[in-house]
């Protein structure tokens, strides 16, 4: 602490203080330079940091643009129902019917027609006097049809639903007719057992009896 030598004491002094300015000077570089680094690092680790971020970022970007999601909303959709075709025969049923089971001779019985669609989807079919007719036989001999004195060439076709019946009616003057009514509506039809029967096209129904009586 007491510098000795052939000096003055205050050149020792500054050479020390000369000393300890270098060695701050040294500590201060090395400092620097740990600093610097550590600091280039930082940047390397950001590098990194950020093509990592990139790529996580860039899947989601690509699912959310994937075109997948409209299949899926396309195959989600009901397809339209398709428009209904022409009924088969098969599905079809025809039943004739009479307003009562027994007329006197003279009276106007009411025949009706009912077409159903027995299949299990809707079809078309043609339910005007056209494709229909009712007739009336008694013992194997015609007696008459709705197409003898007035066929017509009408044709009225429905969507019939599954299960769906149409029908329409028709009054009987009692009259005897022969086919293309040549000669009109012939003579009264006598006392008898009859049978009536319809038609839709080529399909018929089951004959249903009734009969006509004398007047009391």
């Amino acid at each position: 602490m007491h510098p000795s030598g052939p000096e003055p004491s205050s050149v020792y002094w500054i050479r020390r203080a000369a000393v300890v300015v270098v060695i701050v000077t040294v500590l201060a570089l090395l400092w620097w330079l740990i600093g610097a680094l550590r600091g280039g690092s930082s940047p390397d680790a950001a590098a990194d940091t950020g093509p990592a971020a990139t790529s996580t970022g860039s899947p989601q970007a690509s699912q959310s643009a994937a075109p997948g999601a409209t299949p899926q909303a396309t195959s989600a959709t009901t397809p339209p129902a398709a428009a209904p075709v022409a009924c088969e025969d098969a599905v079809i049923a025809v039943t004739a019917t009479t307003d009562s089971s027994t007329y006197p001779v003279g009276s106007t019985p009411r025949l009706t027609l009912t077409i159903q669609n027995t299949g299990g989807v809707p079809c078309k079919r043609d339910v005007g006097p056209k494709s229909n007719e009712l007739s009336i036989t008694s013992g194997g001999y015609h007696v008459w049809s709705s197409d003898d004195c007035n066929a017509s060439d009408k044709a009225k076709v429905v969507v019939l639903k599954a299960g769906e019946k149409v029908a329409s009616s028709i009054t009987w003057d009692g009259r005897l007719t022969t086919p293309g009514c040549p000669n009109g509506p012939g003579a009264q039809a006598k006392a008898g057992t009859y049978r009536v029967e319809g038609r839709n096209a080529k399909v018929t129904s089951d004959p249903t009896p009734f009969s006509l009586t004398n007047k009391a």
